[in-house]
């Protein structure tokens, strides 16, 4: 008996050979869950034109590969933070890497990030007001070890925000 070549075993056998690359009709799934992350399979495949089988194999691949997972984002805004600030730290004594974790474990950081150039820690803050921005960059620059230097900027206006995409990876 001839495989049909569009057959659900040659589908899953296509999906584990290529489980980190998106396809057309991945994207396409994403794109509506990233609209509402909580549409079941079937409402995504009469969407799409595909089977609701088809669709929560793919989202069960695509997140078990680790490329897709659907979480829950609220838009900072939401939580009354009024203000955005990149803060910048210059970094002596210790390795980048342990003041970043360091400053991932705060309340309020957003995003923690290595760069290069004069100050390898960056990170984008959230705040109710500029006191307590200001309060961070203070307990930042003396209550982390290894932070030599802080540089603030606050995020005058904010052009796009969009948290939903990005790194999957801690």
């Amino acid at each position: 008996m001839t495989e049909h070549p569009h057959s659900g075993k040659e589908e899953r056998t296509a999906r584990r050979q290529r489980s980190t690359t998106l396809d057309d009709i991945d994207r396409r799934i994403i794109a509506v869950l990233a609209r509402d992350g909580r549409a079941q399979s079937t409402a995504i495949g009469e969407e799409l034109g595909l089977s609701g089988n088809l669709v929560a194999n793919r989202i069960r691949a695509m997140d078990a590969a680790g490329v897709m997972r659907v979480v829950a984002v609220a838009d900072f805004r939401v939580h009354g933070y009024r203000m955005l600030a990149r803060i910048r730290l210059k970094v002596s004594g210790r390795p980048p890497m342990e003041v970043a974790q360091a400053l991932a474990a705060r309340d309020h950081v957003l995003s923690v990030h290595l760069t290069s150039g004069r100050y390898p820690v960056s990170c984008i803050y959230a705040f109710h007001n500029a006191r307590e921005m200001i309060e961070a960059a203070r307990d930042v620059s003396a209550g982390i070890a290894g932070v030599d230097d802080v540089d603030v900027e606050l995020l005058n206006t904010v052009y796009r925000y969009v948290p939903a995409v990005g790194p999957l990876s801690a």
